[in-house]
């Protein structure tokens, strides 16, 4: 196997640590949907409140800066404190050193007693922090994709009137864009290398950076050179950047765009503080690129919009190139140096650390008007910072980003682990007072149960032997009723057999009746007693989910029998069964041999009797030989008696 040169040993170590940098930031993006899903489904995760941050731009770094490691060491993760620990004085605001990814910054102003956390309901900030996650999970899908990217962006950015564009145009060594002494670029302007168009050097406004292909003539507009000015300070058809394909003039160290090793973009940008929109979009536009170049104007230092924009990309970014322009301009160059160099440290520690080689004092006006030596070493370094640390300039604001994201998350699970403890341990409280009344609450439970079933059994109990008896009672009397009926002769036989089986029936189905109204009279106790137990359950403060005896609209005194499942009216039955010739006569001699013995053994008896005799005689025989056979004879025994009278 060949020996691997330094410059191949160094690409394969960037691919390994490009795979691994991959597969960290897909599991922290599945950490974050998860806790976004717990958040939305299960349970509204807990915010913490801490101090007020009392140190103004001072935040604390998560991440320490090593030259032999690919990318910071992060800090030790410590735990922070909890709200029990904070006077209720100080919890107002989220303290920096705290959260910084996922810190919710709800103040509306620069001045910390400006809060409105304290009025938002918890699951008000849980949507807050749901919409953060969302924010985190598109920031880090963009991180993937800038790890995948081969070339380099490097974003020249800072306040209005910096010199921006005339930095651009000193480091290609062209006057490319427009630069005059009032704020000019509008919009987005990407310088890149004419060998990426086919060695044409072109300018394509671009409406839809998305859309954009350079082989597609629909997804932009080319511009004449003479025209670039107009469209950079006016930008009328309102497009979202300029693609400026040009060739550039190397410098001695060889050229910044087309070096041999990844291709560079240069992005000039609109003011930090020209509008809201343009700032906004800027610092969207900042979480695409690798490098950063902050643009100062020594006469004016770091303005706010500036400090706001270096601690939101401090997020990821722990190394800013930053480039103090017009230095030349400043008398008193050592002060102005200390003043700037003091902000630097409070607002990027590790950049101010390696301040050497990431912080620069020049002029961009002397470079593009015959050269300088500090413009030509800030050059250099640049170029290194770019090209040879691409480890610390691509690699390094991933991992930074991803060790910020699972600092908070530490932070914040550590805060609800505290919260669902006092949580528990006040839940446990209540449960250990309340429980001597749950238990009596269970007693009463089980014998309300236990005599609901003791009324519900001794009503039925007291029906059915009511009715049993009252039945059995029926059954002795049914002569009576017959008794009643008036005997027409043998001419009115079959009229008569009709009237005494239509009276028997009449007289059973008013007994049965009664028979109803006293289960009904039961059953209107048995629910007045259930009534009373629902209103002593309803005392006992239970859940309302047992059951139902009955609503407040239920009278439970107007019971009647239609509320009792019917047992069919009898008479109706007479519609269906008619007395028939065959009825009288029953041919089974076999099976009723013993019943007509005693038949014939009897016709002497009814012979010598009076017709009602005979008759009640026959009612009584037709308890014995049961209904159907009594049925068959009675018509024939009425036969044989009308004979014999």
């Amino acid at each position: 196997m060949s020996t691997l040169n330094s410059g191949e040993f160094q690409e394969r170590l960037f691919a390994d640590k490009c795979r691994r940098m991959h597969t960290h930031l897909l599991g922290t993006r599945s950490l974050l949907r998860d806790i976004g899903e717990y958040n939305r489904t299960k349970w509204p995760v807990h915010y913490p409140l801490a101090r007020v941050a009392h140190n103004g731009l001072k935040r604390s770094s998560s991440v320490r800066s090593s030259e032999a490691t690919m990318v910071d060491t992060p800090q030790a993760l410590r735990r922070a404190q909890t709200t029990d620990e904070i006077p209720d004085s100080e919890a107002r605001l989220l303290d920096g050193s705290d959260l910084s990814v996922l810190k919710l910054d709800l103040r509306l102003s620069y001045h910390a007693e400006s809060d409105v956390m304290g009025s938002l309901e918890e699951s008000s900030i849980a949507r807050l922090l749901d919409e953060r996650l969302a924010q985190c999970e598109g920031h880090i899908d963009k991180l993937l994709a800038r790890i995948a990217d081969k070339s380099s962006k490097i974003l020249v950015t800072g306040d209005l009137n910096a010199g921006k564009s005339t930095l651009v145009n000193a480091l290609v060594r062209r006057d490319i864009l427009p630069r005059d002494q009032q704020p000019c670029t509008m919009l987005f302007c990407e310088v890149v290398d004419a060998s990426l168009n086919a060695g044409v050097e072109e300018i394509h406004a671009v409406p839809s950076i998305a859309a954009y292909d350079r082989n597609d003539a629909s997804s932009f507009v080319r511009v004449r050179s003479e025209d670039l000015e107009d469209v950079v300070m006016e930008n009328d058809e309102h497009f979202q950047q300029l693609k400026i394909y040009t060739n550039e003039r190397p410098s001695e160290h060889g050229s910044l765009l087309h070096n041999g090793v990844v291709d560079v973009a240069l992005i000039d940008s609109p003011g930090l503080n020209r509008d809201s929109l343009k700032t906004t979009q800027l610092f969207a536009r900042q979480e695409e690129i690798d490098v950063v170049v902050f643009v100062v104007n020594a006469e004016n230092h770091f303005t706010l919009s500036g400090q706001d924009f270096l601690l939101n990309a401090g997020n990821e970014k722990a190394h800013i190139f930053i480039v103090v322009n017009r230095f030349d301009a400043i008398r008193r160059r050592d002060r102005c140096e200390r003043m700037v160099l003091d902000q630097i440290r409070d607002l990027s520690p590790l950049t101010y650390a390696e301040r050497s080689d990431l912080v620069h004092f020049v002029s961009a006006h002397e470079q593009l008007a015959g050269g300088s030596a500090a413009f030509a070493r800030m050059e250099h370094c640049l170029r290194s910072f770019t090209l040879e640390q691409r480890f610390k300039s691509k690699l390094a604001p991933a991992q930074r980003y991803t060790s910020n994201v699972l600092h908070d998350v530490c932070f914040l699970a550590a805060e609800n682990v505290g919260a669902a403890t006092r949580r528990i341990q006040e839940i446990n409280s209540v449960l250990r007072d309340n429980m001597p009344r749950y238990e009596a609450l269970l007693e009463q439970r089980t014998d309300a149960s236990q005599w609901a079933e003791h009324v519900l059994d001794s009503g039925c109990a007291e029906v059915r032997r009511h009715t049993a008896a009252h039945l059995a009672t029926t059954q002795l009397h049914l002569q009576d009723a017959a008794d009643k009926v008036a005997y027409g002769g043998l001419l009115a036989l079959w009229t008569y057999a009709e009237n005494v089986l239509l009276a028997i029936v009449r007289h059973v189905e008013h007994e049965v009746a009664e028979c109803d109204r006293f289960a009904c009279f039961t059953i209107q106790h048995a629910r007045a007693e259930l009534a009373e137990l629902e209103a002593q359950r309803c005392s006992l403060g239970e859940l309302s989910d047992s059951l139902h005896v009955g609503s407040e609209s239920d009278d439970v005194t107007s019971v009647t029998a239609s509320q009792i499942a019917s047992i069919g009216t009898i008479s109706n039955a007479l519609d269906t069964a008619q007395l028939e010739l065959s009825d009288f006569i029953d041919l089974d001699l076999s099976r009723n041999w013993g019943t007509l013995t005693s038949l014939s053994a009897s016709l002497g008896l009814f012979a010598s009797k009076s017709v009602a005799a005979n008759a009640f005689s026959l009612l009584r025989l037709s308890s014995s030989v049961g209904t159907t056979m009594a049925r068959r004879m009675v018509a024939t025994a009425a036969v044989l008696i009308g004979a014999g009278s």
